[in-house]
């Protein structure tokens, strides 16, 4: 191994099931480090076991993890009085073990908030504060695990990663970390996700009973922080004729907690004004973001809103939340509303469905910001972070 390289121990839990926001990161994360020339040797850790990279190879399209990488010593001592504490000091004294047997430098970088136990260098990218600003945004006992174990993992890092400038304040604000150890590394599509043309839409149009041109999409977990039920509202108050051609579709697996279980989303699931259209796996997603007639994005509370960006990448014309990290991400591509203000957001769907010339300008101004946003770039910035980390 040369002097140049050096050798990358990346956290994957998030790879063990359905992808998130947090799985894709990941995934374009392990993906570009196992073919950049500065990283000598990856090693994924997911679950209890250390993984080589050609294990990414094994994941399905949705990214489901092979069984085996689920099981084994995390179920048996789950059992186990004290067991957080006993499988800690078997994850360290195992991870330690694993990294001197590899060739130095070694950096651990956790891209999901908590870290499992290291003594070495330990990047930790922190992707929002979400559970921190309002309880009413994941369960309460999630909410109780990340207090209990985030001073652990800011203790043991040795630099922090943010995903925009936005939480990059957030975890200054709230968390008194301090700016100079933060880096911060936006987000990115993947090359999947560009204009596709309508004969080649047309297959998952079909199978999810749309028409080109002929909906609105919103793209999430169905959970109360993405405001499913404001952009709902948003939607029922654009004129009878534009709402029945332009049917709100939201693709997302269901989440926790209340969205879209009210009178109002069962009248507007029955009249064929709301579809729901589940999981959708990247391949449709593109299809879908490629042809709706605008894509909406009035969520809460974002560390940075993939999704917006996934749609410009697709040519979509995006309606988007000015507030939280969503506005910075957007920047001037898209029409930016109030969350809260359900006029808002159903004047800016009416803009750019009543005229659609009006959503050409945002067409263009969407493709050429997604062209800044690029996981190169990305992967760039990370291994200085790591080099900063190892050099402290």
């Amino acid at each position: 191994m040369s002097a140049a390289e050096l050798t990358l121990l990346l956290g994957a839990d998030s790879l063990l099931g359905r992808r998130s926001g947090v799985g894709r990161m990941t995934w374009q994360i392990a993906q570009h480090a196992r073919e950049h020339p500065e990283i000598g040797t990856l090693r994924l850790l997911a679950g209890p076991s250390i993984l080589p990279p050609d294990w990414l190879d094994g994941l399905e399209q949705d990214g489901e993890a092979p069984t085996s990488a689920k099981s084994g010593v995390r179920d048996r001592v789950g059992r186990v009085p004290g067991a957080a504490t006993l499988r800690s000091a078997w994850l360290r004294r195992r991870l330690n073990r694993a990294a001197r047997g590899l060739p130095e430098p070694v950096v651990y970088h956790e891209p999901n908030l908590i870290a499992r136990p290291f003594d070495g260098a330990t990047v930790l990218t922190i992707n929002d504060l979400s559970w921190r600003v309002d309880r009413g945004f994941h369960p309460d006992r999630r909410a109780a695990w990340i207090e209990r174990r985030l001073p652990g993992s800011i203790a043991q890092a040795t630099r922090f990663v943010a995903i925009s400038a936005f939480t990059a304040g957030e975890m200054t604000r709230e968390l008194g970390i301090p700016r100079d150890r933060i880096d911060v590394v936006p987000l990115a599509p993947s090359a999947l996700f560009r204009p596709l043309p309508q004969a080649e839409a047309e297959a998952t149009l079909h199978s999810h009973r749309l028409r080109a041109g002929g909906f609105v999409l919103s793209v999430s977990t169905l959970e109360p922080r993405k405001n499913f039920d404001r952009l709902l509202t948003a939607h029922a108050l654009l004129p009878d004729a534009l709402r029945e051609r332009h049917p709100l579709a939201i693709a997302g697996g269901a989440g926790w907690g209340s969205a879209l279980e009210g009178e109002q989303a069962e009248r507007a699931l029955r009249a064929g004004h709301l579809r729901l259209l589940g999981h959708v796996v990247d391949e449709e997603l593109v299809a879908l973001y490629s042809q709706c007639s605008a894509f909406a994005f009035p969520s809460l509370y974002e560390g940075f809103g993939l999704p917006v960006i996934e749609a410009m990448a697709c040519g979509a014309p995006v309606v988007a939340a000015a507030t939280t990290a969503t506005g910075e991400t957007a920047g001037d591509a898209a029409l930016l509303v109030d969350p809260l203000d359900e006029h808002s957001i159903a004047d800016a769907l009416r803009t750019l469905l009543e005229d659609p010339s009006s959503a050409a300008p945002l067409r263009r101004l969407g493709l050429a910001r997604a062209a800044t946003f690029t996981w190169e770039g990305a992967i760039t910035r990370l291994i200085a972070s790591w080099r900063r980390a190892l050099a402290a």
